[in-house]
């Protein structure tokens, strides 16, 4: 709580003669860094994406909390732990699975219900994933409006998720409209800014893409009744595969996300409310097989605890307190956005509430290096890992690994047999942190 505070006398001059921001949260699913060009994308560019980084800031030691999607959601939308919520796994589609009925409770307080507290309109747009109990729709949590889906992923076309089941909303029912999802996620965002500029908004736009099934505009539907057929609606457009050319699909499934966000920043320039709104484009976690999007530079992909299982693609935009093509290698976690943003929205922390996020606002906008910290990864399965300044404790069922990520980003050589004091130090801080965090964390088992 003094570190937070602290933050908050650090941070105010920075807002004090702007009204509260605007804030658009940006999330893209299973990207890594090999999904956007201004990272490791050498198959195409993503120019829309790119303008973030040459406008903005971009952020090279940027990581998920989690490996999966629920947990790194359950993260950003708590400013917490996701253990602390219960939602340090994957909140399964299948109404059999044990993990099926997990999803934020009432008792957390969400960082849509922090922004409404403060005078701010709401709204998500996209992927939920943090529960299929109604009790656990995201309009339950704080949002004022929301279409999209609750699972962790649907047919662009058709918005039937894996189970074969139909998910698509549009507030509190279940209502189709026809277009590809990210189409559709841009159009509801567009039209909420539109209506919303004269006021102070917060505004989560949450793509489907990159996660599978892979679909461009023109491609067949996947799942549903129409399993095979293109929709009528759909661009007649033929994609060509050039030889040598394997991603040629990725490349149009993440093009429809990267105009999007292009539409969004010259939106907001048309409103000229640019200079009074901060936007964020990161990832979910690293990448998953097959989208293209995992990087030579990193090791591991999704649900990996090594970097490429959670060291992600970040951005963040805000014309007049970032120097244009800013890049930071401060190390920052997805829950730290909450615990800077109600700090710049004049949010007032209920009594004796704890955030294990920390305020960023002075590194990404007067370049503050943060303070020393240790932070923690687990998947609720037994294995997670430890950062603590270069050194990244790796955790196995029955092994331990030790990397220093300032020689050796790539985590290729284990320390952990010549430096066994360092690698017992760091178990126990970790066993540490993970017991407090889980201590009354609901669906323990």
């Amino acid at each position: 709580m003094y570190r937070f505070l602290l933050a908050f006398m650090i941070c105010s001059p920075l807002f004090a003669e702007s009204a509260k921001p605007n804030i658009i949260l940006i999330m893209v699913d299973d990207m890594g860094w090999a999904g956007v060009s201004c990272y490791d994308n050498k198959y195409f560019k993503t120019p829309g994406i790119d303008r973030m980084a040459n406008e903005g800031i971009k952020l090279t030691d940027f990581h998920s909390n989690g490996v999966v999607c629920s947990p790194t959601r359950a993260a950003l939308m708590t400013g917490r732990y996701q253990q602390r919520s219960g939602c340090d796994v994957v909140i399964n589609a299948d109404p059999k699975h044990a993990d099926h009925v997990r999803g934020i409770s009432d008792e957390e307080w969400t960082f849509p219900e922090a922004m409404k507290s403060a005078g701010y309109a709401t709204a998500m747009f996209g992927k939920w994933h943090l529960g299929y109990k109604p009790e656990f729709h995201p309009m339950n949590h704080g949002f004022d409006e929301f279409a999209g889906f609750i699972s962790g992923n649907i047919d662009a076309q058709s918005h039937y998720d894996r189970m074969e089941t139909f998910d698509w909303w549009q507030n509190r029912e279940l209502k189709d409209e026809p277009g590809h999802h990210s189409d559709l996620i841009t159009e509801h965002a567009l039209d909420f800014i539109e209506r919303k500029k004269d006021q102070p908004f917060f505004l989560y736009v949450a793509h489907g893409t990159p996660h599978s099934p892979f679909q461009a505009r023109g491609s067949k539907i996947q799942r549903g009744p129409d399993k095979g057929t293109i929709p009528a609606w759909a661009p007649k457009v033929e994609y060509t595969k050039e030889a040598g050319d394997d991603n040629w699909l990725i490349r149009h499934f993440t093009l429809p996300v990267d105009e999007g966000v292009n539409r969004i920043l010259d939106k907001l320039i048309e409103l000229k409310i640019e200079k009074n709104t901060i936007v964020w484009f990161l990832s979910d976690n690293g990448a998953a097989k097959g989208n293209f999007s995992h990087s030579e530079n990193t090791r591991g992909a999704k649900g990996s605890m090594y970097e490429g299982g959670h060291r992600v693609p970040a951005l963040v935009w805000a014309p007049g307190r970032i120097k244009a093509g800013t890049i930071s290698d401060q190390t920052l976690m997805t829950y730290d956005i909450m615990a800077s943003t109600i700090i710049a929205a004049q949010v007032q922390l209920p009594n004796g509430h704890q955030l294990d996020g920390i305020n960023i606002h002075p590194s990404l906008f007067n370049n503050k290096k943060l303070e020393k910290r240790t932070l923690l990864w687990e998947n609720g399965k037994g294995s997670g890992a430890l950062r603590k300044d270069n050194y990244k404790l790796v955790v196995n069922k029955k092994s331990r690994e030790l990397y220093d990520l300032k020689t050796d980003s790539k985590e290729t050589t284990n320390l952990a047999k010549e430096s066994p004091e360092i690698t017992q130090e760091m178990y126990k801080e970790y066993l540490t942190i993970l017991t407090e965090i889980k201590k009354d964390a609901p669906y323990s088992k």
